[in-house]
């Protein structure tokens, strides 16, 4: 049983996220769903709303936040987001900044 799954994030014109992720919690007309990984297959709706999600080894409150325009999810052993449009928030974009000058 892994802890992990594949998670893509991918609109019209661009690959917006690849990696592997621990946790992923997105808006469906049902309201807010969690996701981990041997979620059992599906495929939801999603409306436009916060994604967050945390990357393999991160920790317990180092979340990834996006905002996204709606779309859907499919969900097998690897996790895909359909979506027409994404954008980091604005934490996130700065914690994402900060690691990359580290680097």
């Amino acid at each position: 049983m892994a802890n992990s799954f594949k998670l893509e994030i991918i609109t019209p014109s661009k690959l917006f996220y690849d990696g592997e992720v621990e946790h992923l919690i997105i808006k469906t007309p049902q309201g807010y769903e969690g996701f981990m990984a041997d979620h059992t297959w599906t495929c939801k709706l999603l409306d436009a709303g916060k994604l967050r999600f945390r990357e393999r080894g991160a920790g317990e409150d180092d979340w990834k936040e996006a905002s996204a325009a709606g779309g859907f999810i499919d969900i097998k052993d690897d996790v895909v987001v359909y979506t027409d449009a994404i954008e980091w928030d604005r934490g996130t974009e700065k914690r994402r900044s900060r690691t990359i000058s580290k680097e």
